[in-house]
């Protein structure tokens, strides 16, 4: 086992926001956070500088192949499940298809109750379609810290959640300094990143690909450092959003058919997620990332997931994605073929007679 110690910056809370006063971090902890930070930033080279939030009472824990599979927060144990993640973690005949739901405006289109879903990822601010729509999540994923720390109130929800959470060190950092690591609930895979690991000089692209290989990862052939993980438990790329982060959970866990909520990505400055409203609006930098990273990660991983005979449908009819990208695809023709499914059935089976 090799183990790594590691520090992070104090986070901020929003004014405002549900359950803060439950949700703040000492001002005392929030300078010593702050002063461990600057003196990682001025003592290490570019290379090691993603690492100036992960450096003070954090301690990670690797296997001999380098991968993720403890961490330690102010000397208490996170309970995590990557050991159990070898593979395909699940039953493959139980993983046929699954929901991605993002946060886009398109989910306020979809009636969850009309909509069966076997099997549901979320991410960011999708747990607050349990109380809206009654939708039951299986995983989730969070890489984004601006998130924890703007809405502890929606991450509280998910913590509570009996579901597995697909999570950086860096984000279970800020939930566990929130709320505790006796508050997390769910299930935890600490996900690194491919790129930048954590408590690791950031690897160049050839070094990836060497250490790695084909079985692992799939490098893109573009002008920025793009790829696809295939090992969940060497990472993920991010892809500059969250939604990337999760496909890559999703073909990981080996489920072929897979169908995307709210992944519209159009004009994200000044458009609500489902969720908001135009006076409590998260910051988004999606519109900025979009063409140089975003659109050219899921158009290469599109071509991939094809060839590995992963079919992705796209539900958000107006998504800046193409339909050369992923299909589009009406949510009321998956809730017609409910319906339909068990008169086709009889019917083909009055046919063989």
């Amino acid at each position: 086992m090799i183990i790594e110690g590691n520090a992070i910056r104090s986070p901020r809370t929003r004014a405002g926001t549900k359950n803060v006063a439950r949700a703040t971090v000492s001002p005392v902890r929030r300078a010593g956070n702050t002063f461990f930070k600057l003196l990682y930033r001025y003592t290490h080279t570019r290379a090691w500088r993603h690492n100036e939030r992960l450096a003070h009472g954090v301690t990670l824990e690797r296997d001999e192949a380098g991968r993720l599979n403890g961490m330690r927060i102010r000397g208490r144990k996170l309970a995590c499940v990557n050991d159990l993640m070898t593979g395909q973690p699940e039953s493959s005949t139980a993983l046929h298809e699954c929901h991605l739901i993002a946060t886009g405006p398109s989910v306020n289109s979809i009636e969850y109750r009309a909509l069966p879903m076997q099997h549901v990822l979320g991410v960011n601010g999708a747990i607050a379609l349990a109380a809206k729509q009654g939708v039951r999540f299986d995983y989730y994923c969070i890489v984004d810290t601006g998130f924890v720390r703007n809405r502890p109130d929606l991450v509280e929800r998910v913590i509570a959640e009996s579901l597995t959470l697909f999570a950086t060190p860096l984000v279970l950092w800020h939930i566990a300094e929130r709320f505790g690591i006796e508050r997390i609930r769910c299930r935890v895979f600490i996900l690194d990143d491919m790129l930048f690991p954590a408590g690791r000089r950031a690897p160049a692209p050839r070094e990836l690909r060497a250490h790695y290989g084909p079985r692992a990862l799939a490098l893109f052939d573009a002008p920025q450092p793009l790829g696809f993980s295939l090992d969940l438990r060497s990472g993920v790329f991010d892809g500059r959003t969250v939604a990337y982060a999760g496909l890559q959970v999703l073909a990981a866990l080996g489920f072929k058919r897979l169908y995307l909520h709210g992944v519209d990505m159009g004009a994200t400055k000044r458009t609500p997620r489902f969720y908001e409203s135009a006076g409590d609006m998260q910051p988004s930098y999606l519109d900025e990332n979009f063409a140089d990273f975003i659109e050219p990660s899921f158009r290469h991983a599109a071509a991939l997931l094809a060839r590995r005979g992963v079919d992705v449908r796209n539900l958000s009819l107006e998504s800046a994605l193409g339909d050369d990208i992923f299909p589009k695809l009406h949510w009321r023709s998956l809730a017609q073929s409910a319906v339909r499914a068990p008169v086709d059935t009889h019917e083909r089976a009055l046919a063989l007679v």
